[in-house]
């Protein structure tokens, strides 16, 4: 008996066993952006194995690269969805102009369909379509700070999420109603500049411990092995440029060359989930292939404690041991640091750190106190602004050696390291060359945090667009420690003249 090959599409359909929504699709018809033609949809296989994942998997998250149907693709969904009675369909998009775009494009497949198909809409307007028979609606609202407070939904819809300017907020009001069952599907192409955005945190979370990517045959989108979600309950797809047919290696390097920026055009069209999630390298402070290899090197953490306290390494005698503070106000801002680093012989290392961004001022002084006396009360270099002070006269009313406190001045009367623009420019720079130097730094974060610090357009030293620089700071003034005191005793150098007066 002859046995039939089956399709790519009926592979797919095998492969994700649920009611078919892929006959829809049939009757579906889009307008061409480069003809302004009316063309029948295009069910490529890498928008098939999307179609049916959006119905299987409550959480979605897709990486992807431009211009490979994917707007097309939600909005035909959210009208699909709308064929279920009461359905209710919000879309998030960066401003209001995408935002009606995305739901014209619901709205032009709707009117498109056979007259059999379509169903009465009695309320519609540019944000808003409404089935009068379904008691269905499909709503789309930009990404403002109070976008999706308050809403119930069946399906959830981002859209080009990376971009959204309020991005974390819009999670946060819409995770009640997708905690209560809706499906959510959150799609974008990278952003190199930004390193840590909400759909990178997402994206990342998902991915996190969850091995390679493998390859679904035939659909040039590679997802987990096992195709399971990953620990943030979020199924991770990547979709490549090349899943769209016609995007050969002579298309790559001929669209490459109308491009005048190379990281952009990565950023567009990556061929690897890696080069899609890259900074741009070309801008870096820190050598990149030095940071990757410090994160292929990496330890874990011999010790967690309270869930902020990372030990690395712990005391040893013998070892000369700096402590750099960055200080926040400990309000879910930008966070407190305690860095403490170890010196033996020629090499460098991050032995124990304190980081968070939810710990009160005075409770981040006692950890810190306390993990200083394991280290043996090395010398603390600490910024001298109002939260910095703040954490030095705890420290010092803890019983903490004021001799072991750098200050600025040959008297000791003004406690902690004075920053200002140059010295915080100096310091960046010097630190570039302790990467550069037998040095290992173990703590992941930490690693990032270096990686997104770029040239900015105003050619200052700067963390990239959502990321920060309390990890980098405090390392900085760690390194000012070992720069200045390359022996135990030896005498403070301060960084400001005698003739300083504030």
């Amino acid at each position: 008996m002859e046995v039939k090959e089956l399709s790519i599409l009926d592979q797919i359909g095998q492969k994700i066993d649920i009611a078919d929504p892929l006959k829809f699709f049939e009757h579906v018809k889009i307008l061409d952006a480069t003809t302004n033609q009316i063309i029948k949809y295009e069910m490529w296989p890498h928008c098939a194995y999307l179609i049916k994942a959006i119905h299987k998997w409550p959480l979605l998250v897709v990486l992807k690269a431009k211009q490979i149907s994917f707007s097309w693709t939600v909005g035909g969904v959210a009208d699909e969805w709308c064929e279920k009675t009461g359905a209710n369909v919000i879309e998030i998009s960066k401003g209001e102009d995408q935002a009606a775009d995305l739901l014209a494009k619901s709205r032009f497949i709707e009117e498109n369909l056979p007259r059999h198909l379509q169903h009465e809409m009695d309320k519609g307007g540019t944000f808003l379509i409404h089935f009068k028979n379904k008691q269905s609606r499909i709503h789309t609202v930009a990404s403002t700070i109070t976008a999706g407070l308050g809403e119930t939904a069946s399906l959830v819809v981002g859209d080009e999420h990376e971009f959204h300017p309020y991005a974390k907020e819009n999670w946060g009001h819409l995770k009640a109603t997708i905690d209560a069952g809706a499906h959510c599907v959150l799609g974008s192409t990278a952003d190199p500049t930004n390193i840590d955005s909400n759909f990178k945190v997402i994206y990342r979370g998902a991915r996190e411990g969850m091995g390679d990517y493998y390859p679904i045959p035939g659909v040039n989108l590679m997802v987990n092995e096992g195709e399971v979600p990953g620990p943030n309950g979020f199924f991770p797809i990547f979709i490549g440029y090349d899943c769209r047919p016609g995007r050969d290696d002579e298309w790559y390097e001929r669209t490459r060359k109308t491009y005048d920026l190379d990281w952009q055009f990565r950023a567009n069209y990556p061929r690897t989930e890696a080069e899609a999630l890259s900074p741009i390298l070309g801008r870096t402070v820190f050598d990149a292939p030095t940071l990757q290899n410090m994160q292929q090197n990496a330890v874990k953490e011999k010790e967690i404690r309270q869930g902020v306290i990372h030990i690395f390494r712990r005391p040893k005698l013998g070892t000369q041991y700096i402590a750099g503070v960055d200080m926040a106000e400990g309000r879910g801002g930008d966070s407190s640091v305690l860095w403490i680093e170890g010196k033996e012989g020629l090499g460098r290392e991050l032995v124990a750190v304190i980081h968070s961004n939810h710990i009160l001022p005075d409770t981040f002084t006692f950890m810190s106190y306390e993990l200083l006396k394991e280290y043996f009360n090395p010398r603390v270099i600490c910024g001298a602004d109002p939260w910095g002070l703040m954490f030095l006269d705890a420290l010092i009313a803890l019983g903490y050696d004021r001799g072991k406190i750098y200050c600025s001045d040959k008297k000791r009367e003004k406690l902690g390291y004075i920053e200002s623009g140059k010295t915080r420019d100096l310091d960046l720079a010097k630190m570039t060359k302790a990467i550069m130097s037998n040095m290992q730094i173990h703590y992941i974060p930490a690693i990032k945090e270096f990686f997104a610090f770029q040239i900015g357009e105003n050619g200052r030293m700067e963390a990239a667009k959502g990321s920060h620089d309390d990890l980098v700071m405090a390392a900085c003034k760690a390194n000012f420690g070992f720069t200045n005191y390359k022996y135990a005793n030896q005498p403070i150098r301060v960084s400001y003249s005698s003739t300083w007066r504030g």
